[in-house]
């Protein structure tokens, strides 16, 4: 007959009183965030919980569910830095962060039904279908670069269209006059976001006042289709042919993100353009890869820790303010000039 685990037993291992335990185990003050998670991890290692279901509501409050696509956090630098954000801040609040991934969505639900947290912080793209099951769940749910239009609920974004507009209006400034966007306007809303603010921007050059003009100008040197799949791939053959695509070559592109500028430098060197001399190239999040491409690349800095403290930050909030209306927290952005432009003679 299996032994159950009694509180005497989680306080003599971690040399702690008894009524720390209970007080750790029935989620009541008079014991400290470091000591109370000892305990509730040692309770869950023993399996305390298994037969003493009524104190998985202590385990709860010391969890946070972060969902992240997992080609996201295994390879993606720009989302690493937002989940080192997300752990620091979680840490520092006395809480502990358990990571899910909504390629596997039953292990995320299953994470729910047994009780194990007490919100959710969902970083990047995810389906208005899955976050409708996560809303029945009625805990706290945090948004991170990504925006529902159908679904409310709390966000946590940069401002795309802010720092699209400035990078636009850079090269503008310094003498380009043919610009166009390399972005897939239908992988998600950010990407749309940065469209927007590159369009606003070409609003300023005298010839483009009229709205129609822009659109037409902007189909004839821009590539706005079937891009994200290649730069998640890495595949610079297909980013290539995109290239050729184009109706006429522009003098500069502002780009969806880093990941898609530096292979479209790379497909522009393959094709025997120079960068920044015969093309400049802007990028968008100011990654790693921004620095060690060459040229380096000029690009737009999102505060990425910022933007995973904010989540953490909000979700605490939020718990504490269920009733208030759902809220978009935009974290501004700015410039970071390197050498993939230069200024043009007029």
């Amino acid at each position: 007959m299996e032994q159950r685990v009694t509180m005497k037993e989680i306080a003599r291992q971690l040399h702690v009183s008894l009524n720390a335990v209970s007080l750790a185990l029935n989620d009541k003050s008079g014991v400290g965030k470091e000591t109370r998670n000892r305990i509730l991890n040692k309770a869950e290692e023993l399996g305390y919980f298994k037969s003493k279901s009524k104190y998985k509501k202590a385990l709860a409050n010391k969890n946070i569910c972060l969902m992240i696509p997992a080609q996201y956090f295994l390879k993606s630098d720009f989302y690493s830095k937002i989940v080192l954000g997300i752990e620091n801040e979680a840490q520092k609040n006395g809480y502990e962060v358990l990571v899910n991934f909504p390629d596997q969505f039953q292990n995320v639900l299953e994470c729910l039904d047994e009780g194990r947290a007490c919100g959710i912080i969902s970083v990047g793209r995810i389906r208005d279908f899955y976050l409708l099951k996560l809303r029945h769940y009625g805990i706290p749910l945090v948004l991170v670069d990504h925006m529902s239009l159908t679904v409310p609920s709390d966000c946590i974004l940069s401002n795309n269209r802010q720092g699209s507009y400035g990078a636009t209006r850079l090269l503008i400034e310094n003498g380009y006059r043919q610009i166009g966007f390399f972005g897939d306007l239908d992988y998600s809303m950010s990407i749309k976001e940065r469209y927007a603010g590159y369009a606003d921007a070409l609003h300023t050059l005298p010839f483009l006042a009229d709205y129609s003009d822009t659109v037409q100008y902007t189909f004839h040197y821009s590539a706005l289709k079937g891009i994200e799949k290649d730069v998640i791939h890495h595949n610079l053959d297909g980013i290539v042919g995109t290239v050729k695509k184009i109706q006429e070559m522009p003098q500069a592109f502002v780009c969806s993100n880093d990941e898609a500028a530096v292979l479209l430098i790379h497909a522009l060197q393959k094709l025997h353009y120079r960068v920044p001399e015969d093309i400049a190239v802007v990028g968008f999040d100011n990654t790693a890869l921004a620095a060690t491409v060459r040229p380096s690349l000029t690009t737009v800095n999102i505060h990425r820790k910022d933007t995973g403290a904010a989540a953490v930050d909000h979700l605490l909030w939020r718990l504490h303010h269920r009733n208030e209306p759902s809220k978009n927290i935009v974290l501004n952005v700015e410039v970071v000039v390197r050498d993939s432009i230069s200024k043009l003679v007029n």
